[in-house]
């Protein structure tokens, strides 16, 4: 029964929601559609971001009300953005170790000029972290999500 009522307000909210904006101060600009006679849900709010050292725009799906993202993810999301450089030196170990376990080298020894953050999101697996999914530029499909939480790289995990 969860999932029928979940899937109802999804549609509801979807054809009769009112289209929100929310500047974030330093990170642009928010949206989402928000249904007012349901001010209890939890909304998921979506943005862009440009990161250095990429050419694409990052989408950022971040969790609110009905009037903002909650401020404590945005923050978090500040943090990590601050961390980039950190957390990318953190990934680049972890991930020459894990793709030479699973015989890829080759497809991630440059990984850092092949693939792109496509997307950040606050993460249900660890709570309290955030989910990135990086996708290779061109050729075949590769991709590998990392978990961050605590300014550290928690998991890696390939497409």
């Amino acid at each position: 029964m969860g999932k029928v009522l979940k899937a109802f307000r999804t549609l509801i909210n979807e054809l009769f929601g009112t289209k929100r904006e929310y500047k974030a101060e330093g990170l642009g600009l928010f949206t989402c559609k928000v249904c007012d006679w349901w001010q209890d849900k939890c909304y998921l709010w979506s943005g862009t971001v440009q990161l250095p050292f990429y050419s694409v725009e990052t989408l950022v799906l971040i969790e609110g009300d009905t009037s903002a993202p909650f401020s404590k993810q945005l923050l978090e999301l500040q943090v990590l953005l601050q961390n980039w450089v950190p957390m990318v030196e953190q990934l680049d170990s972890m991930l020459s170790c894990k793709s030479q376990q699973k015989h890829k080298e080759k497809i991630y020894a440059s990984w850092q000029d092949e693939f792109y953050p496509y997307t950040i999101v606050s993460a249900v697996l660890y709570s309290g972290s955030w989910e990135i999914v990086f996708y290779r530029n061109s050729g075949v499909n590769y991709n590998f999500t990392v978990f961050w939480k605590d300014n550290t790289v928690q998991d890696l995990h390939f497409g």
